[in-house]
């Protein structure tokens, strides 16, 4: 296998973040053709997958679609080392002492769900693992980490504190606990402060630690910008990232009023890693170089610029152990079509994102207690058993679950585990008032907007 070198990944990226459009486009058609020559030679999966397709492919809408589900049903015929087996590397994710820890000495495992309800794993080679660390230090750390902020970090001692969902694989925290685990010095400055516990009990760990930057899922960040706001929390960083969530405009105001500093946005997936970063204007632009990115409609269809996608492919370029080729994301996005005054040429996307929403139950007090959604979801998604899920309140004390087992003969099993975590998470956030009652309906789709969501409210009367 190839070996990339990282000086010259940065070296390249560097001349094509502000490069023409044509050196943008012969970058994707030479590591596209050498990806597919690659994925044929190594890949069963995909030698079968383009059998009759030309010897030299530079457009990759000469390739067809794939999904999850294909992937993981193929999965050791789709990764190109031989020695890795679907069965040894369910085995090490079952275990969470292993989060960031590289399987077989050398791949990264990162987990996902996905609106599809399929569980999703994808390994990490050291060939991606190079991309993203140098795409990363030079666009991120180059848009973002300003001298103002390096001393504000310095002056704070550089603690850097996520506020994630730390019970999986996820990508953000598997990359969070590599570092911690490679610089034993430095990962005592790196705290992982898991969004699943009250909200109260965050605020006490983030006003002890005192991060210097600060990490999380928008809906957290938006909801501790509030308790920074109103006294509860008092912490002061240099730099706020948000991940996973979209950043509305609104948390977005929020944050900045609360910490006195601009949140910072990126775009990623376990499949494509880290694939779009905000600049200084605060617009999105895609790493490009390393990721082809095709906004189609629901037959795959490439749809014009400044329109909506019905969904996305992604072709991830550097990633060579477990090939991702025009792989299909449920995520809807809009490619713009204008260039950005920041000077940056890589191309522009607005990202339409999750749809969950923040719960708000009523205590046996009388007061109203959050529940984030990603908290509820990595609860939920994570027992084992659970296919898709969807978590719907109905009042401001009763939670109903729509569920889907992966195993229909399991299903009586499953849900019992799906109660027993529901009822200690709740009870944790100190709502074991809450009534937790299973849909006879199975999780769907909304018939209007054709989305899949797993956490929203209803709309219901206000308590008496």
């Amino acid at each position: 296998m190839t070996s990339f070198n990282p000086l010259s990944i940065f070296m390249d990226a560097r001349r094509i973040t502000r490069g023409t459009p044509e050196m943008l486009e012969a970058r994707q058609q030479e590591r596209l053709s050498e990806l597919v020559k690659f994925a044929r030679e190594n890949s069963r999966f995909y030698a079968e997958k383009y059998r009759g397709l030309p010897e030299t492919i530079t457009d990759v809408s000469l390739l067809p679609p794939v999904t999850k589900v294909e992937l993981m049903e193929h999965f050791d015929d789709v990764v190109t080392d031989p020695s890795v087996r679907k069965a040894d590397v369910m085995k090490y994710i079952s275990d969470l002492g292993n989060i960031g820890k590289p399987f077989m000495g050398k791949y990264m495992v990162w987990t996902t769900s996905g609106t599809t309800g399929t569980p999703g794993i994808f390994l990490e080679d050291k060939n991606w693992d190079a991309v993203i660390t140098a795409v990363n230090v030079l666009r991120m750390g180059g848009e973002w980490y300003n001298m103002d902020v390096i001393r504000g970090m310095m002056k704070a001692g550089g603690n850097s504190a996520s506020v994630f969902a730390g019970n999986g694989h996820f990508l953000g925290v598997t990359m969070l606990e590599r570092q911690r685990s490679t610089n034993r010095s430095r990962g005592k400055r790196i705290r992982l402060v898991p969004v699943t516990l009250p909200i109260a009990e965050i605020v006490k760990q983030l006003n002890e630690f005192q991060p210097a930057m600060f990490a999380g899922y928008s809906s957290a960040l938006g909801l501790l910008a509030q308790e920074q706001i109103e006294g509860r929390l008092n912490i002061h960083p240099s730099i706020v990232i948000s991940s996973a969530e979209p950043l509305s405009d609104e948390n977005r105001t929020l944050i900045q009023q609360a910490f006195g500093v601009p949140p910072r946005n990126n775009y990623g997936c376990s499949e494509g890693g880290v694939m779009g970063y905000e600049c200084n204007h605060g617009r999105m632009h895609i790493n490009a170089d390393w990721v082809i990115f095709e906004p189609v409609d629901a037959n795959y269809d490439p749809v014009p610029a400044g329109q909506l996608s019905n969904r996305t492919l992604i072709t991830n370029l550097a990633n060579r152990v477990m090939p991702i080729i025009r792989y299909e994301l449920g995520d809807r996005v809009t490619l713009l079509p204008e260039k950005c005054n920041c000077g940056i040429t890589l191309p522009l996307i607005k990202v339409e994102g999750r749809t969950d929403e923040i719960l708000r139950f009523q205590s046996p007090s009388g007061g109203l207690i959050p529940v984030l959604p990603l908290a509820l979801w990595s609860v939920l998604k994570e027992t084992p058993g659970v296919l898709r899920f969807q978590a719907i309140q109905t009042s401001y004390d009763t939670l109903k679950i729509r569920l889907e087992a992966k195993h229909t003969e399991e299903c009586e099993m499953v849900w019992k585990r799906v109660y027993v975590n529901a009822r200690d998470y709740l009870t944790q956030q100190g709502l074991g008032n809450v009534s937790i009652l299973r849909a006879e309906e199975p999780p769907m789709r909304d018939p209007k907007s054709g989305k899949f969501r797993n956490v929203w409210a209803e709309k219901f009367k206000p308590p008496t």
